[in-house]
């Protein structure tokens, strides 16, 4: 099968890398940055789209894959749906519940598959987690805390600098974290958030967030773009029988002086295992479209991890807790 890469930046490259690493021709690379499409299209053997709708209405191609800023989702999902394509869109899902809603609805009236790439969901080290709290190995689980962030992403004129489109370190980066606290711990009651950033453009973000859920599980959960420097992932997952711990940059106490240049566009956690996780999630989504497999992530699933990130918005707004 055939792949457009819409989106050519750090995200597209690695998962053009993904498509090809399982098999997937990559076939036309579109991005409004052409030098980007370009580029890209170099590395693969491909062509560069006139545009990324032409990319979607393309008949060389059969998966549409968007990498692009969050708020372009809706109508690339809109365009790709309309030409009979599969869509492999990276998170979050869409900017909004509604936004994702319609979506959800396109690509069931077109009878298209809309995979949503919630990567965190094939990190061996939460599967593992996942694994010990469903065995009973830690007994009942009571509090969880996650963290996850980095440096300030993307330089001056970033779309990230824009919260309208980003939603901050809430939306973009602690999104992974709600989604897979929903994904172990079932449905949640209510969220409690405060936030740095809420609606001018600012080079720093931090939010917490804390939740109930409704087996009456509390997570905590933060997302920064205010570390000095590098990306972290940290969690604690404290049961009955024991704790769990996890950190991807173990290392002694250490104080760093803040960094002034811009930060990367991008993150991905580094991973020592043979197969990334980036790859695996391709392969439940190609197990899908051949009727094989069923993901391990679903579109309402997305819009359940976006509703809850809005949620979260909504509460470091108005400073008051938010039902679900």
């Amino acid at each position: 099968m055939n792949v457009a890469i819409i989106g050519c930046g750090g995200m597209g490259a690695l998962h053009a890398q993904m498509a090809a690493n399982c098999g997937l021709k990559v076939a036309l690379c579109a991005d409004v940055v052409r030098p980007a499409a370009k580029a890209l299209a170099e590395k693969h053997g491909a062509k560069v789209a006139a545009s990324p709708e032409a990319a979607c209405a393309a008949k060389s191609v059969d998966i549409v894959a968007i990498t692009t800023p969050t708020p372009t989702h809706l109508p690339l999902i809109r365009a790709a749906a309309a030409a009979g394509k599969q869509i492999f869109c990276e998170k979050p899902f869409c900017r909004t519940v509604p936004e994702c809603e319609k979506a959800i609805r396109i690509a069931e009236k077109a009878g298209v598959k809309l995979f949503v790439g919630h990567v965190v969901r094939y990190f061996h080290e939460f599967e593992k987690m996942r694994e010990q709290i469903q065995s009973g190995a830690l007994g009942e689980v009571g509090w969880v805390k996650l963290y996850r962030g980095g440096v300030f992403p993307g330089g001056p004129k970033s779309w990230f600098r824009d919260y309208k489109q980003t939603g901050g370190a809430t939306l973009d980066s602690m999104i992974h974290d709600l989604d897979w606290v929903r994904y172990v711990f079932g449905e949640p009651e209510r969220v409690f958030c405060q936030a740095l950033m809420r609606s001018e453009p600012v080079t720093m973000d931090h939010s917490q967030v804390t939740l109930r859920m409704k087996s009456g599980l509390i997570a905590t959960v933060i997302g920064t773009w205010a570390q000095p420097s590098g990306f972290r992932v940290m969690a604690e997952i404290c049961g009955s029988r024991g704790m769990l711990q996890y950190d991807m940059n173990e290392a002694p106490l250490r104080l760093e002086a803040r960094a002034t240049a811009a930060g990367p566009n991008w993150f991905v956690p580094m991973n020592p295992v043979m197969k990334s996780p980036y790859q695996s999630e391709w392969e439940d989504f190609l197990a899908w479209l051949d009727g094989t497999g069923t993901p391990r992530v679903t579109a309402r699933d997305a819009l359940a991890a976006v509703a809850m990130a809005e949620a979260a918005l909504k509460s470091a707004k108005t400073g008051q807790p938010v039902t679900f």
